[in-house]
């Protein structure tokens, strides 16, 4: 077999046969409901990556234990009453060609503070978890064995529900994870202390679950390489816990980091975390082991993973939000059609930040994850004449998806390119892989035969000529500029166009009015160019819609920058200080009585006050009457690209 073909080679784990060498690690879904219960939302999230060839799907974490849950629609297997759904489940993924695992868990310190009372937190030792900010309670002896048999019970539902394997992390910072790092165990019995002392639980679990599952029951467990936390887990630590994991009888090691009290961007690797970073540690524990070696952490491409495997770093290769992006992956790579994978930005938008919302997992670029249950595109009995006016992502989406239902779609764009602002967002820092769903969309747009118009504004007088069925208006929105006083005779520009390319700074200095997403990525952009930043606005939120985590990140690398990042500061005016100097004026926010004025010196000021749509053009088209006019994204209120891919994804479905 040669190296380059691996990736898509059958390959043996334990007594399972896998058709290629590609698993779908643990995401959380979020679907269920507070009894833990398998719904069709589930299953059919599932099967359809059945059916896009993965080669073993891994489920979202299945709570053992009622006080181990992390989120109240969390997956459970605590109970008999929850097989039956759970067989539903794996049946649906066999018929569909597909191998499931459950991956088994109890988060221990790190879980919900708010379904559980604070007497049933419990872990190792009792260390603070700054992510949920409760102090666990240290598990007794007799607590301890009540955990072990809760693992052998859910190990058991496993094996009756019909799963093919069963993973367990010692790994992100979870129950088992938090008896083996020194940093959370303080105990000074014997599961504390020495390493073996430290791994008891770990292998008493794993004891317990082999005497349910048999001898031939494939188990992988999930380690981590490394913490990232002063006093955890690193290197040379992983080493050793793999070499002692191999005489526990597991069949795989499951490479992963970081904890979810401590070092959350290093269990979910958002935008501007290393890309593919674990894969050389990866590669020191398998020369250490003779077990088969996952390993996942942002391997998004085809090449990417075949190198891996070429240079020996791993066996299997992980990947968990690349299939909410393309359920497709290896069916693609397969049939060497890389070009129409939808690869992951790693945005977390429409997969944690609709968790964090209640709303269930899905993808900010592909709104049909977690929808596969209620939507299935179909073709059109009833063909119509559709016009879509914008070529943004939400305006692409809706012809796409509209072209791929039957319906004749022309896409008037008034710019040179396609993209609209997602073409801003490529140009941010550790950004450029929103490209890929500008690439997607056009791949898409194309091959579903979308006649595309560049370089054409669309007037009234073009519609009625055109006279189509639908008209659906994605023509996004301009920027905000406010009248300031001395605007017009400084240097400035906006956020938009400078990230665009339609301007640039050639400053040493640049002063920003506004901290919204826009104005804090603009400043990164200005700041790796050379460019001193100072950044303002009058409210204490930064970074408008960010998700939690990729802000967190963000305000990190700016003040690493040397970014000045001020909040309660209202700008008045501006005043042409001459040899390419502006003063900008301000007052501090809320407004005090007999405040002094704040002075800021920049020789470019950056305007990044967020959109507002123009809807003119809309409301003639309604007054003039004919065709159904939808409009979507931008154009309805200035939001994020989640928005606007679901609004011309539904639109494209429904037309």
């Amino acid at each position: 077999m040669s190296k380059s073909s691996q990736l898509t080679e059958p390959y043996q784990l334990g007594n399972l046969t896998l058709p290629n060498r590609v698993v779908m690690t643990t995401v959380k879904l979020g679907y269920g409901n507070i009894k833990g219960e398998v719904n069709q939302r589930h299953i059919a999230f599932y099967k359809r990556r059945a059916e896009g060839n993965v080669g073993l799907i891994t489920t979202e974490p299945l709570y053992i234990h009622l006080n181990g849950r992390e989120l109240p629609t969390q997956l459970g297997i605590h109970n008999d009453e929850l097989i039956p759904g759970l067989q539903e489940l794996t049946k649906a993924v066999h018929d569909a060609d597909g191998l499931i695992m459950a991956h088994i868990n109890h988060a221990g310190r790190a879980a919900n503070p708010k379904l559980i009372s604070p007497e049933e937190l419990i872990s190792a030792s009792d260390v603070f978890c700054p992510a949920n900010q409760v102090t666990p309670r240290p598990l007794t002896s007799t607590g301890i064995a009540e955990i072990v048999s809760a693992f052998k019970d859910a190990a058991r539902r496993v094996k009756k529900a019909g799963f093919d394997a069963l993973e367990i992390p010692f790994s992100h910072g979870y129950l088992i994870h938090q008896f083996i790092s020194p940093h959370t165990n303080h105990r000074d019995d014997e599961y504390g202390g020495s390493l073996n002392n430290r791994l008891r639980f770990g292998r008493e679990i794993i004891a317990g679950v082999r005497t349910e599952l048999g001898k031939d029951f494939p188990i992988i467990v999930r380690m981590n390489i490394n913490d990232y936390v002063p006093g955890g887990l690193d290197i040379d630590d992983a080493i050793k816990i793999a070499l002692k994991l191999e005489t526990m009888g597991v069949q795989a090691l499951s490479i992963t980091s970081g904890t979810m009290c401590e070092s959350v961007p290093f269990c979910l690797y958002p935008i501007g975390t290393p890309k593919a970073n674990l894969l050389p540690m990866a590669a020191q524990v398998k020369d250490a082991v003779s077990l088969p070696i996952i390993v996942a952490g942002r391997i998004r491409t085809p090449d990417v993973a075949r190198e891996a495997l070429a240079a020996g770093q791993t066996d299997l290769i992980g990947l968990g939000r690349p299939f909410l992006a393309d359920p497709d992956w290896v069916r693609k790579t397969e049939t060497s059609d890389e070009e129409a994978i939808l690869f992951c930005a790693a945005c977390h938008q429409g997969c944690l930040g609709e968790l964090r919302l209640g709303h269930g997992t899905s993808c900010m670029f592909n709104p049909h994850t977690g929808r596969e249950s209620e939507i299935q595109i179909t073709p059109t009995e009833n063909p119509l004449q559709v016009m879509v006016i914008g070529g943004g992502p939400g305006g692409m989406e809706a012809a796409l998806i509209a072209a791929q239902r039957g319906h004749k779609v022309t896409l008037y764009e008034r710019d040179n390119s396609l993209g609209g602002r997602l073409r801003e967002a490529v140009a941010v820092p550790y950004k450029e892989e929103f490209a890929d769903l500008i690439r997607y969309q056009k791949v898409f747009v194309d091959r579903n035969g979308v006649d595309v118009r560049l370089n054409t504004e669309v007037t009234l007088e073009m519609a009625a000529e055109e006279s189509p069925d639908v008209i659906i208006l994605a023509a996004g929105a301009e920027p905000i500029i406010p009248p300031f006083p001395g605007l017009e005779e400084i240097r400035w520009t906006t956020a938009y166009d400078l990230l665009d390319g339609k301007s640039e700074v050639k400053t040493e200095t640049a002063f920003i009015v506004g901290a919204g997403t826009a104005g804090l990525e603009t400043a990164e952009y200005l700041a790796l160019r050379g460019v001193n930043s100072t950044v303002v606005k009058r409210k204490p939120e930064v970074g408008g819609k960010l998700d939690p985590l990729a802000q967190a990140v963000l305000l990190k690398r700016l003040e690493s920058l040397g970014v000045d990042v001020r909040t309660g500061v209202e700008v008045i005016r501006f005043e042409n200080g001459g040899e390419g100097q502006t003063t900008v004026i301000a007052r501090p926010y809320p407004h005090r009585e007999n405040a002094p004025e704040l002075r800021f010196l920049a020789e470019t000021v950056v305007i990044a006050l967020g959109l507002s749509p123009d809807k003119l053009l809309a409301e003639k088209l309604e007054a003039q009457g004919g065709p159904q006019v939808h409009i979507i994204g931008d154009y309805v209120e200035p939001r994020e690209a989640l928005e606007a891919v679901l609004e011309g994804f539904k639109i494209g479905y429904k037309v």
